[in-house]
């Protein structure tokens, strides 16, 4: 009695990693998407976190942290290494006269830069300088997303503003403020 045994073939072989092929080409852009919005969620969730400690840390002490100051409202510098974002960052974290921590840092934390957004750079902060309870349309940030928001032309009625550029490539990109707005790749506080 002969017995056979059932082997594939070549050509039956290569059609399922054909097959194959072309569902991981589905299911790979779908899992880049999806970890895209988990980092603009954990971006956005650290704003809030953010600013809700600037918040705190002025309530407690009567002025903005770090080394902030003039008489108009501004973006706090972010540039390079020991910037004043990374002071602001030190004494949000406990570096402060009372030794008090207003915020947790996690992993996206540099003692030279910072907290740092889930795409590795600074986080964008402004302040009410001037005390005002607004933070002037002129600044590039809040007119660019007022202008995509419909609000040309208004203050935004707060004391504090934390963004992230978010998916930019560059930092080239990054300073085209409202394009970036427009396409809703800013992740903001406001």
């Amino acid at each position: 009695m002969k017995t056979s045994s059932r082997r594939f073939t070549l050509i039956e072989l290569l059609v399922v990693i054909a097959i194959i092929g072309i569902l991981a080409g589905l299911v790979f852009p779908a899992l880049g998407v999806v970890r895209n919005n988990a980092k603009k969620s954990k971006a956005s969730s650290e704003c809030q976190s953010l600013k809700s400690a600037i918040i705190m840390y002025e309530s407690e002490f009567s002025c903005w942290p770090g080394n902030v100051s003039g008489s108009a409202d501004g973006l706090v510098k972010s540039d390079g290494t020991n910037s004043d974002y990374a002071k602001m960052c030190k004494v949000l974290t406990g570096e402060n006269g009372k030794k008090m921590v207003f915020y947790e840092v996690g992993v996206g934390y540099e003692e030279e830069k910072g907290i740092l957004d889930p795409w590795n750079r600074p986080y964008q902060v402004i302040l009410d300088v001037d005390y005002d309870g607004k933070l002037k349309n002129t600044l590039e940030a809040v007119s660019a997303v007022n202008a995509v928001n419909g609000r040309s032309g208004q203050d935004l009625r707060t004391k504090v503003g934390v963004y992230s550029f978010g998916v930019v490539e560059t930092d080239k990109d990054a300073k085209k403020l409202d394009k970036l707005a427009s396409r809703k790749k800013l992740v903001i506080s406001w």
